[in-house]
C-alpha cells in the first residue's frame, strides 16, 4: 500500500476556522513585526535586518489583496513571502479553499499563497502557537546557527546557547511532573537522580529514581528549541553513589543512549536503571569492598556499614564473617541485612557459610543457593552450636526411652533455646505420661508461655511443675555433672532408667 501523503489538498472552508485564520492574519496585516523575533544575543547585524526591512514595504500595498498575493511569489525570502500571503488573506476578507497538513499527528489547516513552503505559510498562520510558529524560522536558524526559543506569546533568538529561564520553565510544566514550589527538583536524595543541565541557564532538572516516570522529559525542554543542535547548551547525566570511593559521581549521557533519549525510546525511569545497571556491573568487575545503603557509600568501611544494617544478630555476624576476607562490593535499597545477604547468596552461600561455621558444615548442607539465606545460615549454626556444645556432653550407651527423649529436649534447649525445643518435642512423638511430663517442664524452664499446640492434663501440669528445678539445672550443666544431673531427673520422674 503506498504511504499516505502528509499533505492534504484544499478543500471549503469551514466559517470557524475561516474566521479564526482571518483574525490572526489580520495582528499580521495590522503589525508585521509581531513575526520578527526578540533579540537574545551579541549579533554584530541581526540576520532578520534585511527580511523585516523588506516587509515594512508591504504597508504601501497592504490594502491590495492581489499586489500582496503577487509579493508573495517574488524573490526568494521564505519570511517575506510567507507574510505577504497570510496578509492578502485579510485583506481578501475570505478563504475560500483551505489545505491541511498532518504535524506531529495533528491535522492542521492552513491556507496556500504564493510560492513559499506549506511549513513558512503554517509556521506564519499560527504566528501566536509555540511550536507551530518555529516551522517558518527553520531555515535561517539553521543556515546562521541561531537559537530559537518559543515560549508562551515569545519567540526568543540568539546567535549563542542563552535560553530564557521563562522558556525552561515553561516546557518543563508541560511535563508530567509536579515538584515542590513549581520548582525544577523533586528534592528527594536517594540513589540514581536524572539531571537535565542547562548550562547556560547554570539551572537543572532534578529527578529521583523513585520520582521518575516514563516520559523523556528531555523531550519537553527541547520542544520548542530550534538550532541546529539542541544539545549544545544541554548535558544529561545521572547521580550516583556507585564508586570504590564515598563520593560517587555522574555518569554523562552520551551516544545512542542520548539519541534513543532525545527520540523517546527512553524513558526517564529507563534511563535511570540502565545507567545504575551499568555502572554497578562495572564496580562488580573490580575487586574491592564497597559498601553502599541507599545513596550512602561507606566506601569499604566494613563496620559501619554492617552497623547501619538492621537484622539479626546472626545475619550480621555471617556477613561480616564473609566480607572481612572477601573484598566484594555490596549495594542495597533499603538498609535490612537480610537483603544484603540475600544479595551474595546465590554465588557466595558456601564461603558464607564456611565463615561462620566450618567447611565441613558448609560441605554437608549441599547445594543451597536457592534456599532462604536467613533460614537456612539460622539452621547451619544450629548445626554448629550443637556439634560444639553435644561435643562437651557425655554420650550414653543404651539409654532407656525417657532418657532419650531427655537428652534430645536438653540438648536441643541448648542449642537453640525454646524454638529448637518446640521442634525437638515435635517430633519425638512422645505418649507416655513421664516423658510428656518432662517436655512440659522443660517448656516452662525456658519460657512463661503457654503450652501452644500441645494440651497437657492438670496432672501432667502438676508433676511438670515439680520437675522444673531438675530441668533447669540439666540444661546449666557439661560434662560429668550432666550425667548427674540427668540420673537426679530421671529418678525424680520415677521413670526407673540412669545412665
Amino acid at each position: 500500500m503506498a504511504k499516505k501523503s502528509r499533505f492534504r489538498g484544499a478543500r471549503h472552508t469551514p466559517k470557524r476556522l475561516e474566521s479564526d485564520i482571518l483574525d490572526r492574519a489580520k495582528d499580521i496585516w495590522n503589525n508585521p513585526g509581531i513575526l520578527r523575533p526578540k533579540c537574545a544575543g551579541n549579533c554584530r547585524k541581526c540576520v532578520f535586518d534585511k527580511t523585516f526591512a523588506l516587509i515594512d514595504r508591504l504597508d504601501g500595498i497592504k490594502d491590495d489583496y492581489k499586489a500582496l498575493e503577487k509579493a508573495a511569489t517574488k524573490g526568494g525570502d521564505d519570511i517575506f513571502k510567507a507574510c505577504a500571503g497570510t496578509m492578502s488573506l485579510y485583506a481578501a476578507g475570505g478563504i475560500p479553499y483551505l489545505a491541511s497538513a498532518r504535524i506531529a499527528g495533528e491535522v492542521v489547516p492552513f491556507a496556500i499563497r504564493g510560492t513559499v513552503g506549506n511549513d513558512k505559510l503554517i509556521g506564519t498562520q499560527y504566528y501566536n502557537d509555540p511550536k507551530m510558529r518555529l516551522l517558518l524560522y527553520g531555515n535561517v536558524a539553521r543556515k546562521n546557527k541561531l537559537h530559537l526559543y518559543s515560549f508562551d506569546d515569545q519567540l526568543v533568538c540568539s546567535n549563542i546557547p542563552n535560553m530564557p529561564e521563562d522558556y525552561l520553565l515553561d516546557t518543563f510544566w508541560e511535563s508530567p511532573y509536579e515538584f515542590p514550589d513549581d520548582g525544577l527538583s523533586c528534592g528527594h536524595d536517594i540513589e540514581g537522580i536524572l539531571v537535565i543541565k542547562v548550562k547556560s541557564l547554570n539551572q537543572e532538572i532534578r529527578i529521583c529514581r523513585n520520582c521518575a516516570k516514563e516520559v523523556a522529559t528531555l523531550q519537553y525542554v527541547i520542544s520548542r528549541l530550534m538550532t541546529a543542535d539542541p544539545m549544545d547548551d544541554i548535558e544529561v547525566y545521572v547521580e550516583h553513589k556507585y564508586s570504590k570511593d564515598h563520593k560517587g559521581g555522574k555518569d554523562v549521557v552520551q551516544g545512542d543512549l542520548l539519541k534513543q533519549y532525545m527520540m523517546g525510546q527512553v524513558t526517564d525511569r529507563m534511563l535511570i536503571s540502565v545507567v545504575l545497571k551499568d555502572k554497578l556491573n562495572e564496580l562488580k568487575k573490580h575487586d574491592v569492598a564497597t559498601y553502599i545503603i541507599g545513596s550512602k557509600n561507606y566506601g569499604s568501611d566494613l563496620e559501619t556499614f554492617l552497623g547501619e544494617l538492621k537484622g539479626s544478630d546472626l545475619e550480621k555476624h555471617a556477613l561480616k564473617s564473609f566480607l572481612k576476607d572477601n573484598a566484594i562490593p555490596v549495594v542495597v535499597r533499603t538498609d535490612r541485612a537480610s537483603e544484603a545477604l540475600g544479595l551474595i547468596w546465590e554465588n557466595n552461600y558456601k564461603k558464607i557459610i564456611a565463615a561462620f561455621t566450618s567447611p565441613a558444615i558448609a560441605d554437608r548442607m549441599g547445594d543451597v543457593s536457592k534456599m532462604n539465606p536467613s533460614q537456612t545460615i539460622s539452621n547451619a549454626n544450629i548445626q554448629f552450636m550443637s556439634e560444639d556444645i553435644v561435643s562437651r556432653l557425655p554420650v550414653f550407651n543404651k539409654p532407656g526411652t525417657v532418657t532419650k527423649a531427655t537428652d534430645r529436649f536438653a540438648k536441643a534447649a541448648k542449642v537453640g533455646g525454646e524454638s529448637l525445643l518446640r521442634k525437638e518435642i515435635d517430633a519425638a512423638g512422645i505418649k507416655d505420661y513421664k516423658s510428656r511430663s518432662i517436655a512440659r517442664a522443660f517448656i516452662m524452664a525456658l519460657s512463661s508461655n503457654e503450652s501452644a499446640g500441645w494440651k497437657f492434663s492438670a496432672e501432667e501440669e502438676d508433676f511438670a511443675k515439680y520437675l522444673m528445678p531438675f530441668v533447669k539445672q540439666l540444661i546449666e550443666t557439661e560434662g560429668d555433672k550432666y550425667r548427674d544431673a540427668m540420673n537426679t531427673l530421671l529418678t525424680a520422674s520415677g521413670s526407673g532408667e540412669s545412665v
